[in-house]
């Protein structure tokens, strides 16, 4: 592969380029601290919330876009020649170089005349900071004496404010270098705000492992000017100004000289972190912490037992080990950085200024992990309650530092909890969650049943002319934002979605005996049901949405543009408001209008006109993003559909067009540009001249359904309310897989053999040797292990 391959063990990505088209980032984070690390150390760093608690400098829309980051400058003291271990930002090409990035770590090494240096980057599993561990080995023949500079740009810790005000902010900064505790300390303080929303008292930056014999704190004294952190004054000079900052830009620069001989190494560590109030491990216990190699490999060491502990709660063995490589490791690794940050901090996507956790978002990121950490995503589900209002809907998205959020209305937001306590549920049996206690944003309180309920009334009590939901702002399509400008427009997928939901509150409101509930839930479903398909259904396809004069969107009769999309027809079969031919019929049709080479189109045509009842859609150019890309995220959701309909090959076809790894090789890495190693949001349409295009990697639902759709559909082992389902779609070629998947405390070692070389139905089950009804639902609770083999 172009630029970089899996390791052996599928568990790193080495790149062996560092000019990569984009930065290709990995993060590192514990829950709470996250540095953003590219593959040469550019990046930003936060601490629980990258809008009001940003801990190191992010330049917007820069170039390269990573600028500045976490840099280690070296110099001979003798030759005055000066490099960058990490390739940035000195830019001197290195006689060799590599990045690895692993799971919550970043490794980068380089050769430069005769000196091996290595930088691992890593955040521990309990302490708010990174670390920076620094090898440098003399490989040459001859003695050296080389300089080494750390440094970093700090932040005015609101980011938004900075982005904003920075030339009067920085004024508010202070950093200074503390000699009994050898380590830069930095302060942002506004009397008149005091400390903002923040958690922390301070940042710290340290060295440890080889004495300090120089500092500075002052960006432009470390600089110099008319120069870039390319060339540093100080690096030139070979000398520290030792500046301090009482209000400017402030930095974390610390350098040590070391002698090596011929095949000598030596190890520096540094540190960036924040101390809390009232810190029980304040930041010096923490240097001093760190400041021992065995402490440095034991939280390595537990950094990797982490992830193999996620890891091991779900893994395949299929015939294509570029699945295997996604679904063990990438797709889970990715869906976990996505639960953690919703959409709200990268490079590309959202830079952390204005987003905030998506109510919608992190609702759909809880179904990626629950089979993982239940745990937290039971105290994330109970945090989307306490941002609903009493009527039933939600922000859009909320600040958790702060408790604010977004009141503009969405006419799904609200609806996506309800999946997220369907699937937890499912996952861990735990219908005790229904009857616990959530507050309101007005802060009444009310029982999570209460609050789901309260959505489906919300929905219902906001019914537009035809008798669907209104379209409000938006639905899940962000961009169709003009459509319901007048208080009558309405979303047929949102009328599909809500259909989904009631069928999911049934089962919620059995767990309960709720029978009145059930009755007014199947009653609501069917209404909607045949209206839909009353009105809705348009001969080949379901129309996508009615604006306010109830023009149809995504009709044969929508004129030349945006005649067709590709929601309304996943989700007709979804919901089960499409019967078996409609159901057929919508899904060729996105076959025969939407496919490409690359995946599937999200609308189509484009729309190149700008009528005034669509939305900011129409402000992309045709086939980027919303306006006729492939939207990688919406896959998923034919994936599924495909599925249901017992037809895997193209469901299997859909799946892998967008493995990254073989999208990238396919398009090939210059033009698609991102990682191949995580799934992108959207990949630019062919109505676009550069067509296979990839964009905002990372923070996406693409990862989180793309697991669900291919373990729970395409593999079929699907958690249910009573147990664990074995119902596969998959491609005839395959003689079948193996799965291990623990599931509510036992471990399920399950064997699907397909020796007939059918794609689907179960014809005979085997539980520990004994006979089992085929799509039984499978449960235990004994935490033992157990042997399943189904025969297609």
């Amino acid at each position: 592969m172009e630029y970089g391959k899996f390791s052996k063990d599928r568990k790193e990505f080495i790149i062996n380029r560092y000019d990569t088209p984009t930065p290709w980032i990995n993060y590192l984070c514990n829950g709470k601290y996250c540095a953003i690390t590219s593959q040469t150390g550019g990046g930003y760093s936060f601490y629980e919330d990258p809008r009001y608690q940003r801990i190191t400098r992010y330049r917007y829309n820069n170039i390269p876009m990573d600028r500045p980051g976490r840099y280690v400058y070296l110099k001979d003291a003798d030759s005055k020649k000066f490099w960058s271990i990490n390739w940035q930002p000195v830019c001197k090409k290195p006689d060799e170089w590599e990045c690895r990035h692993g799971l919550g770590y970043t490794k980068i090494k380089s050769v430069y005349d005769d000196i091996l240096s290595e930088i691992t980057y890593f955040v521990p599993i309990d302490d708010n900071l990174e670390i920076w561990h620094i090898n440098v080995k003399n490989i040459g023949k001859k003695a050296r004496n080389i300089n080494l500079t750390a440094y970093t740009e700090f932040a005015l810790f609101d980011a938004m404010e900075e982005f904003m005000f920075q030339p009067n902010l920085y004024y508010f900064s202070t950093a200074e270098f503390n000699k009994t505790d050898k380590c830069i300390y930095y302060d942002f303080y506004n009397k008149k705000k005091g400390y903002f929303a923040r958690n922390f008292s301070k940042v710290f930056f340290s060295l440890t492992g080889s004495e300090i014999n120089g500092f500075d704190c002052d960006r432009e004294e470390f600089i110099g000017r008319y120069h870039s952190e390319a060339d540093p004054q100080a690096i030139l000079d070979g000398k520290h100004r030792n500046s301090i900052v009482i209000g400017g830009n402030a930095i974390g620069s610390l350098s040590t000289s070391v002698t090596l001989k011929s095949k000598e190494s030596k190890d520096v560590t540094v540190l960036v972190g924040v101390e809390l109030f009232d810190a029980a491990m304040p930041a010096l216990k923490l240097i001093k912490k760190y400041d021992n190699e065995k402490t440095l490999l034991n939280e390595f060491g537990r950094l990797g037992k982490y992830w193999e502990d996620f890891l091991n709660n779900l893994q395949v063995d299929v015939p294509d080990e570029h699945v295997n490589a996604m679904i063990n490791i990438w797709n889970q690794y990715q869906s976990k950085t996505t639960f953690d940050w919703s959409r709200f901090a990268s490079l590309m996507y959202n830079t952390g200024t204005g987003r905030g956790i998506g109510f919608r978002d992190t609702s759909q990121d809880t179904i990626g992990v629950s089979h993982a950490i239940p745990c937290q995503v039971k105290d994330k589900i109970k945090l989307l309650a306490k941002n609903m209002y009493e009527d039933g809907h939600s922000y859009h998205l909320f600040f958790p530092t702060v408790e604010k959020g977004d009141p503009k209305k969405y006419s799904d937001d609200h609806l996506w909890i309800i999946n997220a306590v369907y699937s937890y549920i499912c996952e861990t049996g735990d219908a005790g969650i229904l009857n616990e206690t959530c507050k309101y944003i007005e802060g009444s309180s009310g029982a999570i049943y209460e609050h789901l309920a309260k959505a489906i009334d919300y929905t219902m009590n906001n019914l537009g002319p035809h008798g669907f939901p209104r379209m409000f702002y938006a639905d899940w399509n962000d961009c169709l934002n003009d459509i319901d400008k007048y208080g009558k427009g309405e979303s047929i997928f949102v009328a599909m979605f809500l259909c989904w939901s009631l069928k999911q509150m049934e089962a919620l409101a059995k767990c309960l005996d709720k029978n009145e509930d059930i009755k007014l839930f199947r009653k609501i479903y069917q209404d909607i049901k045949d209206k839909i398909n009353e009105i809705a259904w348009d001969g080949e396809w379901y129309i996508r949405a009615f604006t306010d004069t109830g023009r149809p969107i995504g009709s044969k009769n929508s004129g030349e543009e945006g005649r067709i999309h590709l929601n309304s027809q996943s989700w007709a079969v979804l919901s089960g408001v499409a019967d078996a031919g409609r159901a057929k019929k919508c899904m060729d049709s996105v076959n025969k209008h939407l496919d490409t080479e690359y995946g599937i189109k999200l609308v189509t045509p484009p729309y190149t006109s700008s009528p005034d009842d669509v939305g900011s859609l129409i402000n992309y150019p045709p086939g980027i993003k919303e306006n006729g890309a492939v939207f990688c995220h919406a896959n998923t959701w034919a994936i599924i559909a495909e599925c249901m309909l017992k037809r895997p090959e193209n469901a299997y076809e859909y799946y892998d067009k967008l493995l990254p790894s073989k999208v990238s090789k396919k398009i090939g890495v210059g033009l698609y540009r991102v990682e191949p190693y995580v799934y992108s949001q959207f990949i630019f349409g062919p109505d676009h001249p550069q067509f296979g295009r990839g964009s905002h990697s990372w923070l996406t639902g693409t990862s989180t359904w793309m697991f669900h759709a291919f373990t729970q559909y395409i593999l079929g082992i699907r958690p249910e309310i009573d147990g664990l389902i074995i119902d596969p779609c998959i491609p005839k070629t395959w003689d079948g897989f193996k799965a291990l998947r623990k599931f509510r405390g036992a471990v399920y070692n399950i064997e699907v053999i397909n020796k007939n070389h059918v794609s689907s139905g179960v014809k005979k089950m085997t539980v520990d040797e004994k006979d089992c009804k085929a799509q039984k639902p499978i449960l235990f609770n004994d935490a033992k292990n157990h042997k399943i083999l189904a025969y297609l």
